[in-house]
């Protein structure tokens, strides 16, 4: 039996049972089902996931886009049995998977607190005394009279996340709910988070695709593939280990890597670190890249007036940035035999997400590419996601 705080996950499956007949009425799906027309597929969303986390532990779950990691929440929450294996999870449980779960639309705010209250085993004096700070944390205090069903998905989250982190829970399941909050709340959860995080015995299991989120929050990251997992260690490693798997099946779909010049003055290595020089390809937010470079000539005399230039492409190649020691007004470089120079880039992200550095060594007054690498090192810049990745401007509805 798991202790408060314990989650265990053992040689657990989940299959999902997939219907691809269009049925209206209920009559229309028994006649189906009688006369075996229904077509179905099992699609397994976990496969044999074996997982022990202690008590107090923060753990991320990160993956792609049908990996398994809302599966493998909703299974901790009690929403789904497993197909197989066995879920053992100790405490109480409080849960903020998708807007809206556990709340009676047509109940007011202040009903629906006291419902979920019910639901997590707190008697009605105790809801009472929680609900005043659980409104102000929202900053619902005005609208907890108003049925739920006219609050806006940034309400709904702010009362779903005022209610789970209130209610003292052994266990804090969270998904990615928390991006559809403005800035500011954000902020809020993730203090009141880090706060529940500092007790010993409180656990955090934390669904996101915004790397950053997971590296603030998380200590131990755990990568879903395909309903199995790929990787279980610090958030860094796995990390690390996910983008770069994500980055060379972007590359396998995009842009090139390719190499080109004379190579009479070349790059006999390339080294990206960070700013405490550990070699690294995913960049935090304020820390710069550093490109250590062994450059070498194979010509006798000194080679002077080099140009070392860098790019910065989305690896579908289109350029974002680029410029060189030329541009930019610093010395321009002089090789005899070997050399090894370093380049620091401080970059301010906008745009979080997957990259390519190409660099350069150039001549600009004989013309001459001495040594092109175009496309040819993928990195990861980290940021906090500010905005939706896409805004409605408008939609219409119409009869044809």
């Amino acid at each position: 039996m798991a202790e408060h705080g314990q989650i265990l996950l053992a040689d657990v499956t989940l299959n999902y049972r997939l219907y691809h007949d269009r049925t209206v009425t209920l009559r229309e799906t028994m006649l189906n089902l009688l006369n075996r027309r229904t077509k179905r597929e099992l699609f397994t969303a976990l496969d044999g996931v074996n997982l022990s986390i202690a008590p107090g532990e923060s753990v991320g779950i990160i993956g792609a886009n049908g990996a398994g990691k809302s599966s493998a929440l909703k299974l901790l929450a009690g929403i789904y049995q497993p197909s197989a294996g066995r879920v053992e999870v100790g405490g109480r449980i409080a849960s903020l998977l998708d807007l809206g779960v556990g709340f009676h639309p047509d109940l007011t705010g202040e009903e629906n607190l006291m419902l979920n209250g019910a639901l997590l085993g707190l008697d009605r004096p105790a809801m009472v005394d929680l609900a005043p700070g659980i409104a102000e944390f929202a900053e619902l205090t005005g609208f907890m009279d108003t049925p739920v069903k006219y609050y806006s998905a940034g309400m709904f989250m702010r009362l779903g996340f005022s209610l789970a982190t209130a209610v003292d829970p052994d266990i804090l399941l969270i998904d990615e709910v928390l991006a559809v909050g403005d800035a500011g709340f954000q902020e809020k959860c993730y203090s009141r988070m880090f706060d529940f995080r500092k007790r010993s015995d409180r656990t955090i299991v934390f669904v996101s695709h915004d790397m950053e989120a997971v590296r603030r929050l998380c200590n131990r990251a755990i990568w879903l593939d395909s309903g199995k997992v790929r990787m279980d260690g610090d958030v860094d490693s796995v990390m690390s280990e996910y983008l770069q798997g994500t980055h060379e099946k972007h590359e396998a779909a995009s842009a090139t890597p390719r190499e080109w010049g004379s190579r009479e003055v070349r790059f006999d290595s390339v080294v990206l670190r960070d700013h405490s020089g550990v070699p690294s390809r995913t960049f935090r937010p304020g820390e710069p890249i550093i490109v250590d470079a062994a450059i070498s000539s194979s010509l006798e005399n000194p080679v002077e007036g080099v140009v070392f230039g860098f790019s910065l492409h989305r690896p579908d190649g289109e350029l974002v940035i680029g410029t060189n020691n030329l541009e930019m007004n610093q010395p321009l470089i002089t090789i005899e035999g070997s050399i090894s120079l370093s380049m620091r880039l401080d970059l301010e992200v906008f745009e979080p997400g997957s990259y390519v550095l190409g660099l350069a060594l150039t001549d600009p007054v004989s013309k001459r590419d001495y040594h092109w690498q175009e496309y040819f090192h993928p990195i990861t810049l980290l940021d906090v996601r500010r905005d939706p990745p896409v805004k409605l401007t408008s939609v219409d509805w119409s009869r044809n």
